[in-house]
C-alpha cells in the first residue's frame, strides 16, 4: 500500500469501516442462527453481569419487550435457564445453562477469528495508531463541541 491517503475523506472511511464492521460481526453471529441481542446476553452472562443490569443495558439498543423477546427465544433453544421473574428483578434468575456455554465458546471462537481478519495485514504497531489516531479525533471532536 502506498503512503499516501486513500483519496477519500476521514468520514466516508469511518462510516464505511462501520458498516462493513457491522455486517461482518451480523453475518459472523448470524452463520450460528443468533442475534445481536441474543449474542450481548450470551456474552453479558458469561462475562458475568447481573442479568437484570445486562437486561436493562441493552433498552438502549433495542425495547424491553424486545431484549425479552431475544432471552425467551435463548430460554427455548435451552441455552439460558430462566426463574421466575422475581428473580429476574432480584438478578438471580437468569444464568447460562451447559449448553448456552458451549454456545456461547463456540460463537466467541467466530468473533475472534473475526476480528482477527479484519486486521490482518496491520502490525500491533499499526493498530494502536490506528485506535489512539480515532481517540484523539474523538477527543478533539468533543472538546469543540463541548
Amino acid at each position: 500500500m502506498s503512503e499516501d491517503p486513500p483519496p477519500r475523506p476521514l468520514g466516508w472511511w469511518l462510516k464505511h469501516v462501520d458498516a462493513l464492521l457491522d455486517r461482518s460481526f451480523e453475518a459472523t453471529i448470524r452463520a450460528r442462527n443468533v442475534s445481536r441481542r441474543q449474542w450481548q446476553i450470551l456474552n453479558g452472562l458469561a462475562e458475568g453481569t447481573p442479568a437484570k443490569e445486562l437486561l436493562d443495558s441493552l433498552t438502549v439498543f433495542e425495547s424491553a419487550a424486545g431484549v425479552q423477546a431475544a432471552l425467551d427465544a435463548l430460554d427455548r433453544r435451552g441455552w439460558v435457564n430462566i426463574g421466575d421473574a422475581d428473580d429476574v428483578a432480584s438478578d438471580g434468575a437468569v444464568q447460562l445453562s451447559d449448553e448456552g456455554r458451549e454456545q456461547h465458546a463456540h460463537i466467541s471462537a467466530d468473533v475472534r477469528a473475526m476480528r482477527t481478519a479484519v486486521t490482518e495485514g496491520l502490525s500491533a504497531d499499526d493498530y494502536r495508531a490506528v485506535v489512539s489516531g480515532l481517540a484523539r479525533i474523538a477527543d478533539n471532536l468533543e472538546r469543540r463541541l463541548a
